[in-house]
């Protein structure tokens, strides 16, 4: 007994998590920096470090791309810009309203930057605010959660009208998308280097389907057609256009084509999900084609949303 004790109280001690420890930054090209989320759920263990987060640098400013899931995340971020660079920042983009990516807004207050997000970013923050906040804090065991300050974007941008910020030789190209992962998703391109950021895009992860799947993959054939080199996304590792998109409309065009086909049928939602565990039981190759990680998370709510929203076609 007192043998466990012990153990537990080294543990104790010595044991401090991953984000305290080591926060690590990578300079993808040419003042594009980027800390790689880990490919999980959010946890005790990785305190909600699970997404893709980072900044620009231009000649007279700092652009900071999510701020993280805590104010622990955002202030590491914030230690590991002052590490690189003392000029301003100017700008905080907020991709969207999920609380992996928005909560470390928080560190950055004293910068006096503008915040730059979706038309519709401030309602979801809003109504959601005070959920994700006892949701994050129990998830990643970061009791200062609790405590969080809502943050607003004060910059909003409107789908199809984009909004150009100079960094200091440097432009970059803010994009308000129409509902795909969320309704209030943006994506940042940098022309000098014709880096895409953009968390509609996973990489090796399970997408999540939470605002519409035909918008998300209209989304998706948009994006293919633009002048990208590099592509960040919200969660995974830098990668170019074609290995980032190409997998993820694969994966929507035969959850569409299954969902279709039960409509046709008029097969309820029920008969819908034991039709598709069937085949991908039968059938081993139609069983997370991709080999994405958190596939069993995440695949049949995705059907269970797109079955509602094809529903009304």
């Amino acid at each position: 007994m007192k043998k466990k004790k012990i153990l537990l109280l080294l543990l104790k001690v010595f044991f401090v998590p991953s984000i305290l420890v080591a926060f690590e930054i990578k300079e993808i090209e040419d003042g594009i920096y980027v800390h790689y989320g880990v490919h999980e759920e959010t946890n005790k263990r990785n305190r909600g470090d699970i997404c893709n987060i980072g900044f620009i640098i231009g000649k007279k400013s700092i652009m900071i791309i999510d701020p993280g899931g805590t104010q622990i995340i955002g202030r590491k971020l914030l230690e590991k810009v002052r590490e690189i660079s003392s000029l301003p920042i100017s700008h905080i983009v907020i991709t969207h309203s999920h609380p992996d990516h928005f909560f470390g807004t928080e560190a950055f207050l004293k910068e006096n930057a503008k915040i730059i997000g979706h038309e519709k970013l401030n309602r979801s923050l809003i109504s959601n605010f005070d959920f994700y906040k006892n949701l994050q804090s129990t998830n990643t065991g970061v009791d200062i959660v609790k405590n969080a300050i809502l943050v607003e974007a004060n910059v909003l941008v409107k789908v199809d009208k984009n909004k150009m910020i100079d960094l200091g030789e440097r432009i970059i190209e803010i994009k308000a998308w129409s509902s795909g992962h969320t309704d209030n998703d943006i994506s940042v391109y940098d022309k000098k280097t014709k880096t895409f950021w953009s968390e509609n895009i996973f990489v090796k992860r399970t997408p999540s389907i939470r605002a519409s799947i035909l918008g998300w993959r209209k989304n998706l054939e948009e994006i293919l057609k633009m002048d990208i080199k590099l592509i960040v996304p919200g969660h995974g590792k830098v990668t170019d256009k074609d290995q980032a998109i190409k997998p993820m409309i694969n994966y929507f065009d035969r959850i569409i084509s299954q969902i279709r086909k039960s409509h046709k049928n008029n097969k309820s939602l029920k008969e819908t999900i034991n039709t598709v565990q069937q085949n991908e039981s039968l059938d081993h190759s139609k069983v997370n084609v991709e080999d994405w990680i958190l596939f069993k998370e995440y695949h049949y709510a995705n059907i269970t949303k797109a079955y509602t929203e094809l529903e009304w076609e």
